[in-house]
C-alpha cells in the first residue's frame, strides 16, 4: 500500500456531507487546501503534527464556505499562507501553533466578521501588532497580552 503522503488529495472523492475532519502525522507533500475548500458542509478541519510537508498554503476566493474552526498545528516548514477573497466567510476560531516558519498573516483574515478567536503561537505576537485594529474588529486573541 502506498504511503499516505503519496495520495493527491485533489483525486481522492471525500463523502460531500463531511463535516469534521483531521490530518495528522500525514506529511502531506501537495497542499491539501484546494481539494478540501470544496467540502461544501466542513465545519471543523484539523491539520496537526507535520500534516504538509510543503512551505506554501493556498485557500481560494469562496473556499470552505462552512468552516467554523481552523486548526494549523506544528506544520513545520510552512512559510507562506495565502487566502482569497471571501475565503471562510464563517470562520469563528483559528488555532496556529506553533508554525515556527510563517511570518505572516493572510490580510484577508480580518475581513472574516465571525472570526472571534485567535489562538497563535508566540512568535507571530509581534506580526500581530502590524494589525492595530485586530481589536475593533472583535477577535478575541489568545494567549492574552499580545
Amino acid at each position: 500500500m502506498p504511503a499516505f503522503s503519496k495520495i493527491v488529495l485533489v483525486e481522492y472523492q471525500f463523502p460531500p456531507r463531511l463535516t469534521h475532519l483531521s490530518f495528522s502525522n500525514t506529511e502531506l507533500m501537495e497542499d491539501p487546501m484546494p481539494a478540501l475548500e470544496k467540502l461544501p458542509l466542513l465545519q471543523v478541519l484539523k491539520l496537526k503534527q507535520n500534516p504538509y510537508s510543503g512551505r506554501k498554503l493556498t485557500c481560494g476566493s469562496d473556499g470552505f464556505p462552512n468552516l467554523k474552526v481552523l486548526h494549523l498545528k506544528s506544520m513545520l516548514w510552512l512559510e507562506e499562507w495565502t487566502v482569497g477573497t471571501g475565503a471562510m466567510p464563517k470562520l469563528e476560531c483559528l488555532v496556529i501553533n506553533p508554525c515556527a516558519y510563517l511570518k505572516k498573516m493572510p490580510e484577508q483574515l480580518w475581513c472574516i466578521k465571525s472570526l472571534n478567536k485567535f489562538d497563535c503561537w508566540w512568535r507571530l505576537r509581534q506580526k500581530l501588532r502590524e494589525f492595530e485594529d485586530k481589536e475593533q474588529c472583535g477577535i478575541q486573541l489568545y494567549p492574552y497580552g499580545i
